[in-house]
């Protein structure tokens, strides 16, 4: 599981929708108007690039919870463990079909939603004036970034696979019940930042209510395993 050169990679992103509109003009003199709408053109790709970043985040950490639950369903020896396991590994599958079928509807291509290692070269949203611009600034650093959150996954991994026994599962727990906590964060930023697009926020409540879930059980688990 060796790191990649995440600065020539970013998370893959064409966004169509909702960026057409605004026409270039790149005459020297620049009417009112004209600035006018390079300024809207930015504003709406830094939109759709904040909106891509946030849903590449979540797949990453959706990512995570398959990976580490697919990891106990095989490794774990308490049975009860092994259960959660593969209901951790559900949840985070529908989770990230659920995502993944609203990302499409949006026209919106964010390759950490097929692919958890492995992330493209950035392409530009496209649109008019002032649209590519605002969202290739915005998307600056990002496949670095959460190039680093995978990185960190595979090495917590390769700790995790050389645990043996009750020890394994005790800590297969505990970082379970880390992450969903983590997760619980990420759903409540996106809930406030999208609070008027119903259909992302139901998606999102529905998510944090499996995480909030997972997180109690998960702690249930470990503790019955202390005793």
């Amino acid at each position: 599981m060796g790191k990649m050169n995440w600065k020539a990679s970013a998370v893959t992103a064409a966004v169509v929708t909702g960026l057409m509109g605004f026409a270039a003009h790149a005459d020297e003199g620049e009417s009112k108007q004209d600035k006018e709408q390079m300024k809207q053109g930015k504003a709406v790709g830094e939109a759709a690039a904040k909106r891509v970043q946030y849903v590449g985040k979540l797949a990453v950490f959706n990512n995570r919870q398959i990976k580490m639950a697919r990891l106990a369903e095989q490794q774990a020896t308490d049975p009860q463990v092994k259960e959660f396991a593969t209901k951790l590994r559900e949840d985070h599958e529908k989770s990230q079909d659920s995502l993944r079928t609203w990302a499409e509807q949006k026209k919106m291509q964010v390759s950490a939603l097929s692919d958890s290692d492995i992330t493209s070269e950035e392409q530009t949203g496209t649109g008019g004036s002032g649209v590519q611009e605002g969202y290739q600034e915005k998307m600056k650093g990002t496949g670095e970034k959460l190039g680093k959150a995978i990185d960190k996954t595979n090495e917590e991994m390769t700790r995790l696979q050389a645990k043996q026994g009750p020890e394994f599962d005790k800590a297969f727990l505990t970082r379970i019940a880390e992450d969903q906590k983590k997760g619980k964060d990420i759903l409540k930023e996106g809930r406030k930042e999208y609070k008027n697009d119903a259909g992302f926020l139901a998606l999102l409540s529905d998510t944090e209510s499996v995480v909030a879930s997972n997180e109690t059980q998960a702690k249930e688990l470990e503790k019955q395993l202390k005793k």
